[in-house]
């Protein structure tokens, strides 16, 4: 019997692409099948493979239709254009509440002020708060003539979110899954980020669809976990960091947020949240800890006023903080 086409489509949407463990359409799409008697042409628009991967794809397909009762496997191989993003760094925290977004917009702006080139993508579908973190939930991102976004730029940090495109902020986002995560996919191949020494995900909470789509179609290599100190966000938290290791991402570390606060009339430090989980987490996971982050008064105060907490006045201590932290990160990527 003669090979389908159905059957070779079949065939490319359950083959694994070797080493990276990724489903083929993961990592691109099928332009193009067409089937003449026993001979099959494919047309595949991948992101960049090394040549002995793409051979190893091209040998599993042509072996599975083989099987099939094909005699003749061509392939047209086009690589999707990348973004050059020196890191790709996931920030997740397997709950909310935790101050990820904080963490992240302070963490960028450390890395920025320190003189890289910065980028945030707010991988937050469902409850994006980069806009407001950075004071700019009224700009909208400007679009090149190839239609692609060019970020919304604040103090040195490009920064890009489905908040920029939402008409009303406060209007929730209902989309299921596939939906979320096509939106995902535009927010990094679709955008203008020009040449960036860090791009910093912030994930939603938990470890669902768009954690899962972040890890397989972006090249995220790197992640971070932040918790608080107490038990029950450290459960969570070692559940997101389990998950990166799963998806054969390298956990730079654990980060403690709200770890202390210290009175700013008596300078008492109180750890409200309880003390070491973030440590303990680390050393438990085998990861680097890379430093505790105080709760202040002024991390609000930035938050709701647009301005990052690392260039609050009187907020030095959470600026020492981030500037350790970004040194640490630097130290592990020598």
């Amino acid at each position: 019997m003669p090979i389908l086409q159905t059957q070779v489509i079949d065939v490319l949407k359950t083959t694994y692409v070797p080493k990276l463990k990724k489903l083929l359409l993961n990592i691109g799409s099928i332009d193009g099948v067409e089937v003449v008697g026993k001979k099959v042409n494919i047309a595949l628009r991948l992101n960049p493979l090394d040549e002995e991967t793409l051979q190893q794809l091209k040998d599993i397909i042509s072996k599975r239709l083989t099987q099939l009762g094909a005699e003749v496997v061509e392939f047209e191989i086009t690589f999707k254009e990348q973004p050059k993003i020196k890191y790709i760094i996931a920030i997740g925290s397997g709950k909310g509440g935790v101050g990820k977004s904080t963490v992240t917009t302070n963490l960028a702006v450390a890395l920025a002020n320190l003189g890289y080139k910065v980028g945030i993508m707010d991988a937050d579908i469902y409850g994006p708060n980069i806009p407001k973190m950075f004071g700019v939930e009224q700009e909208l991102p400007k679009v090149t003539q190839d239609r692609k976004m060019i970020p919304v730029e604040k103090f040195g940090v490009k920064l890009i979110s489905i908040g920029f495109l939402l008409e009303d902020p406060s209007t929730p986002v209902i989309w299921r899954g596939p939906l979320a995560t096509k939106a995902l996919e535009q927010l990094y191949e679709d955008v203008e980020w020009g040449e960036l020494d860090f791009l910093l995900i912030d994930l939603p909470p938990g470890t669902g669809d768009v954690a899962l789509t972040i890890a397989q179609t972006i090249p995220t290599h790197y992640g971070i976990i932040v918790t608080t100190p107490q038990s029950v966000s450290v459960l969570d938290a070692s559940k997101a960091l389990v998950m990166f290791k799963q998806m054969n991402m390298e956990v730079l570390g654990v980060i403690e947020n709200m770890s202390y606060f210290r009175c700013p009339h008596c300078g008492t430090k109180t750890e409200i949240f309880g003390a070491g989980g973030g440590r303990k987490l680390a050393e438990s996971q085998g990861v680097p800890f890379l430093g505790s982050v105080p709760l202040e008064v002024q991390v609000r105060e930035g938050g709701d006023e647009g301005i990052p907490s690392f260039f609050v006045e009187g907020n030095s201590e959470v600026r020492e903080a981030f500037t350790k932290i970004s040194n640490e990160i630097l130290n592990i990527l020598k």
